[in-house]
Order: C-alpha cells, then structure tokens, then sequence
C-alpha cells in the first residue's frame, strides 16, 4: 500500500475513533448507541453488516445490534459458547478472521443478508468485546471485494480491538448502572413498605403493633384492586373496619358499600336479601324488591360471617360469583352485577371443608386474597393506645372530661381479653359510667366490681354451651358437651336444684377452641368474644365449680337427708378441710384466676375475706404480676 494511501486510511481510521467515542458518551440507550456506532463503521470505513452480541446471564450470545437487520429479527438469533465463527471468538477470547466466507465450514450464516454478492467475495473479521479481561461480546464486520480474498486483515483487526475496547467499557458502565437502578428501586419499595402505614393511616383503626402495621400495608395493597379479599379473624377484632377501609381506599369508594350479615337471617330470607325478589313471589312480596347484590353494583358487597351459610345456599352463590349474574326470587330475568366482593368469616373455613359443611369450590373462589388480623392478645401494643382512644370517644359523645389513670392501663394490659376490641371497647364504657369525677381508676373496671363476665363465659364455652348468644367452642374437645341438669345432659332428671358443673375440659392446643391463661386482673382468655355493646351487660349466675380432688374419686353418696344437709358455702368452716384438698383446691382457683382473690373466691363459692385468711393460713405466696 502506498505511504500516502497508508496516513489517509489512518487519518480516517483516527476520525472513526473519535466519532465512535463520541456516539457512545451520547445516550444511555445502549442498543441505539451501538447501532449508531455500526453505521459509522460503514459509512467510514466501508465495514458493512457489523453485528454486535453481547452474553447473557445464562451465557449465551444473542445479537443486540445490526446494519440491516431489525430489531424483532436480531432478537431471535443467538450462539452458545463455541458455536459457529461468533461462539470460537467468545470460547478463545481471540480476534478471527475468515477471507473467504462462501468456503468456511463454521460459518451458520444466521443472519443472513449476503445472497446479493454476485461475484463479490465476503471477508468476516471479528474481535472479542472485553471488560476488566472478561468477554462479555463480539464485534464483527464484513470486508466485500471485487477481487477475490484479501490477504491482510491486521490492520482491521487492531482498529476492530479499540473499537470493541471502547464498546466494552460502555457495556460495563450500562450494566453498573442498571444494577445499582434496580438496587435502589429495591431500596425504595422496601422503604415505601415500612412507611406507608405511617404516611397513610386508616381512619377510626388505631395500631401501633408490627403485626398490625403489616396489615394495614396489606390493606392498602389490595385496595385498588378488584379481587376478592376475605378477612378472617376472632370475633371483635374489627373485621367491618378493615372491609370499610379497602372499599375507601379503593377505586370504587364513591360507590355504595353494602353490607350483610348471614349470620343474622335465615336461608329464605338470606336469598331474597341478596338476589331480591319480583312481586308476587310469596306471600307478602307486594312489590319489586332490590337485592344487596343489584344495589352494590358498581361498589363493594361484604359479607359478614359467610362461614355460617348453608350449604344449599353456598351452591347459590358461588353461582354469582363465577359469573357476575343472578336472577331474583319468582324472577326469569338474569340480572348483570359489577361487585366487589370482601367475605368475613371467625370460623375455621378449612375445617369446615374437610367435614363437608362449606364446599370447597366456594372456598376456593373467595380465598382469594386472605387478611388474618390478630387477637388483641397478641397485639398488646395496641392495648393502650385503643384504652385512650375509646377514653376520648366517650367523652366526646357524653360532652364531658374524661382521663385514665395510668394504674388503670396497667390492669387492662395485663388482661387477655377474648372479646377482643369489642370487649376493650365496652369495658372502657362501663368503667367511664363508674367514674364520678371524670377520672377512671383502677377500682372503675369491672374487675374491682365484680362485673366482667369473661370469666364465666370461658367456663361455659369450655363446656361447649351457648351463652349470651356466644357460640361454644369449636375444638373437638367441645363437641357434644352439655352441663349436667341441663336438656340433653347427663342425668338432668336427678340434678339438684342449683347443678354444679363438671370442671372445664382442656382443648389441644390448635384446635380453634381451649383452655386459655387467666389474665391478672381474672378475666379468663379464649377466642370466644364476650357480649358486645349491642347487648345489655346481665350478670351471669355464679354456679360454684368443683376443683380437682388429689384422691381417688368415690362413690355417688346417697342423697342427704334434711337434717344432714351441709351448710351454705359461705359458712363452710375453713378449719377442718376434707381430706386435706382445701389447699389444692385454693391453688388451682387462683391460678386459674390469675392470683385475683375475688375471682377465686367466686369460683370456690366463698368471700373473699375467707379466701384471703386461707392463704395465709396455708402460707401460700401470693403471684405479682
């Protein structure tokens, strides 16, 4: 080549660099870059069809720019590592070059785009694309000669090696900076997750709890959308509330929220309450009568307690649910619905399935997107903050001045409260109507006035009894049970007139039902929820309990005479204890109380004072909590 012809092509060779690396400082657009940079190999240079590969993380070589070649075409060709010409430069790590194409045996030709040779001859050069001494590309160009193969290609390849060098570094700074973008958008969601129950907190649901806090970022994850959210959780634990603050926060807030209660109404009534009914469809249907499902349309419909629907009624609604479409009672006409739908149940749906009571295709329509809220045993965090918060409701609605002593929080933190809210709530009421100076003091609760029932309620419920309405556990340990002199129980006809019940049955742990702790101040614990304000506080019967005797058990005694009748309980001398038991009876009622000395003395049928000479009496140490 003539000295003259030689600095022309290195001048132009130097110009292609320069114009190179200014393309590849221009955008952050990687594919666009590297096609502006094979555009100017062949517009300078007469370097045609580049192609550019780059390796993935699974290793294998995919093309990412081409002359010539769109982009939904170079996207489907690739080369595994030593596979044709471009797999043996990225296997090697080393530059090839083949002067003659059409007799090269490696050459796949996958690309394609060289039938219009003629009598053309195609040279292929290619160069490895390193970064920090890894291969991470190859770089190839096609030399077109009119006079057969060329026999020198070193000057190619030295010009291909910085350019590709260049190319290798901005491959590097790319994928640097794609990495360190997805790490920080990791970072924020983390951060948003933390944050958003702080930044936006729902109305009226006052928490302070981890695993609170976790529920309401879940809340307001599935609020904007349509999917069905069932909500499952002991009764009281504010599950209404939560199904109002999805329907706010969703798209659908200015829609009607309607809700329903299966529990309260039975299977006919249930059906014309959701579907509506056409006049004349039974007696009394004078008129056209919307159903819950017609007026939600465009809103949200929650069903409360949809554990206890029949299973006739089931087949029914998940009809509905499938296809968004009903028709009413007496009716022909298929009515369209556009609900969301929010379902809460207390119950175990899971158990419920496997004894045949829910069907399982129903259960698997609503389970859709599940919230499980936590007893607030298990959120005592929140104990204080609710205690306040229901403090300054009371005396906001009474018009009055209202304030608790810290002594008080105190004894409500140490309970367990099965009732949940709802029982924290009414507990709050009846110790804010014992306060006679706007102050509500340790001795305002319904544990200094031997008012709080949760205690004798637990009992029933162990027992399997229904009670104020409370359904009895569902453990299997409470299945069939039915205190003795009551219908159904054991010996009834021969029961005295005030029964003594058996003593409570444990549960396993686990089984949805069981004996739970006493909490210090003696209100019992158990998922069953005490009555709520809905219903008027009435004492329940003391019925004195008998304790677990150390001895063998003896004989049914025949019935006393008159003259032989014991004395009342509160008489029985403290003295002469049968057989020694009275000191195991006294420990087992004041742990089952939590040390509360008025409990135990409820449960043994005696005064507090003759239980407290007791104590001492048998040197038994009291328990602080």
């Amino acid at each position: 080549m003539p000295g003259a012809m030689r600095q022309s092509t290195s001048n132009l060779e130097l110009l292609t660099i320069y114009e190179v690396s200014k393309i590849l400082g221009s955008s952050l657009d990687l594919q666009q870059t590297l096609r502006e940079v094979l555009r100017a190999l062949a517009y300078q240079l007469q370097m045609h069809r580049g192609r550019v590969y780059l390796v993935g993380e699974d290793n294998v070589l995919r093309l990412v720019a081409a002359n010539g070649l769109s982009n939904e075409a170079a996207a489907q060709i690739e080369f595994r590592d030593g596979e044709g010409i471009t797999g043996r430069i990225l296997k090697t790590g080393m530059p090839a070059v083949v002067p003659n194409l059409a007799e090269e045996p490696l050459f796949l030709n996958r690309t394609g785009g060289r039938e219009d040779l003629d009598e053309q001859v195609a040279s292929l050069v290619g160069v490895p694309i390193k970064a920090a001494g890894v291969v991470v590309g190859v770089l190839t160009i096609d030399r077109i000669s009119d006079e057969g193969p060329q026999g020198h290609f070193g000057s190619d390849v030295r010009f291909l090696t910085m350019v590709a060098n260049l190319i290798g570094q901005t491959v590097r700074l790319h994928r640097t900076v794609a990495e360190e973008r997805r790490f920080m958008m990791r970072e924020t969601f983390r951060m948003q997750k933390e944050l958003r129950p702080v930044a936006a907190p729902i109305n009226d649901v006052v928490c302070t709890s981890p695993n609170m806090l976790e529920v309401m970022a879940q809340v307001h994850r599935v609020a904007p959308f349509k999917s069905t959210v069932l909500i499952r959780g002991e009764s009281g634990t504010g599950k209404e509330l939560i199904a109002r603050a999805i329907h706010n926060m969703s798209p659908r807030k200015d829609a009607p929220f309607i809700r329903v209660n299966c529990a309260a109404l039975p299977e006919s009534l249930l059906e014309s309450e959701l579907f509506g009914h056409e006049k004349g469809a039974f007696t009394g249907a004078q008129k056209d009568h919307k159903g819950r499902f017609e007026l939600a349309s465009g809103g949200t419909l929650f069903l409360d307690e949809i554990g206890d629907i029949s299973p006739n009624f089931q087949a029914k609604l998940l009809r509905v649910l499938q296809e968004q479409e009903f028709e009413r009672v007496g009716g022909s006409k298929t009515i369209k619905t556009d609900v969301r739908l929010i379902c809460a149940t207390n119950l175990n749906l899971e158990e419920a399935v496997g004894h045949g009571k829910f069907r399982a295709d129903l259960y698997f329509r609503i389970n859709v997107v599940t919230i499980h809220l936590p007893p607030l045993r298990e959120r005592r965090q929140d104990i204080g903050p609710l205690a306040r918060h229901f403090v300054a409701k009371f005396a906001k609605d009474n018009g009055m001045a209202l304030v608790m002593e810290d002594e008080a929080l105190e004894v409500l933190n140490r309970c367990t409260w099965p009732g949940n809210v709802r029982e924290l709530e009414n507990c709050i009421e009846r110790a804010a109507t014992q306060s006679r100076d706007g102050i509500i003091r340790t001795e305002s609760l319904s544990c200094s006035l031997n008012l709080c029932n949760s205690s004798v309620l637990f009992q029933y419920r162990t027992l399997g009894a229904s009670v104020g309405g409370l359904a009895p556990s569902m453990g299997p340990g409470a299945i069939n049970r039915v205190p003795p002199g009551r219908p159904g129980g054991p010996a009834a006809a021969n029961a005295p007139k005030t029964p003594a019940m058996p003593a409570p049955v444990p549960e396993p742990a686990g089984a949805g039902g069981g004996a739970w702790p006493a909490c210090a101040s003696g209100c019992s614990a158990g998922p069953s929820p005490v009555c709520g304000a809905a219903q008027p506080v009435v004492p329940v019967p003391l019925i004195p309990l008998p304790l677990p005797e150390p001895s063998a058990p003896a004989a049914a005694a025949p019935p006393p005479s008159p003259a032989a009748a014991p004395p009342p309980a509160a008489e029985v001398p403290l003295d002469e204890p049968e057989s020694g038991s009275l000191r195991d009876r006294l420990l087992w009622a004041m742990e089952r109380t939590g040390w509360v000395q008025a409990k135990a003395a409820r449960l043994l049928g005696m005064t507090t004072r003759q239980v407290s000479y007791a104590l001492r009496k048998y040197n038994i140490e009291i328990k602080r909590f």
